[in-house]
């Protein structure tokens, strides 16, 4: 998946990001999730569920992943932020929610509510708030609150890049 070099630079980004205030956290993941947004908003159901080839992410998977871990991150941060322990992972790596076969639409709309509840979290962060819970992140490591806010701009611009490709490959 990720060598070694590229893991160490994505965990040093993720570190030095992790020392900003929470309004310029907010700002980076604000800014990558609207690249999101703008790559599957207008994507329609019979785009959505396309997929470059077997065993491959349709844009309606990816979304449906997003969102998941968003919610999960999310939860994270919370939780470590004042100390508390966070909620187990669901699924691992790669986890999704289920697909209830609603208009890729609904998906959308439920990515933009995740979005909303994550910069909810990160500007509620505490003004000094607790560092000491690491939990791992599985590529990454130990992270504390502000840098599992840093990884979130990371995931989401790995899925913007990752929802480009996809389009291309099956004509969206």
């Amino acid at each position: 998946m990720v060598n070694d070099d590229i893991r160490a630079r994505v965990t040093s980004y993720i570190q030095h990001q992790g020392t900003k205030s929470r309004d310029a956290l907010a700002d980076l993941v604000r800014t990558s999730q609207a690249r999101y947004m703008d790559v599957v908003s207008a994507v329609s159901d019979d785009i959505a569920v396309r997929k470059p080839a077997d065993g491959e992410w349709s844009i309606r998977e990816l979304t449906r992943h997003v969102v998941a871990t968003e919610r999960f991150v999310a939860d994270v941060i919370w939780h470590i932020a004042r100390a508390q322990q966070p909620p187990p992972r669901p699924g691992g790596l790669g986890m999704t929610l289920d697909d209830d076969a609603r208009p890729f639409a609904e998906w959308v709309a439920d990515l933009h509510a995740a979005n909303a509840k994550m910069l909810e979290t990160i500007l509620g962060l505490p003004e000094t708030p607790d560092t000491s819970l690491t939990p791992p992140h599985p590529f990454f490591g130990p992270l504390n609150c502000r840098e599992w806010a840093a990884f979130q701009r990371v995931h989401d611009e790995d899925h913007v890049q990752h929802a480009g490709k996809i389009l291309a490959a099956v004509g969206g």
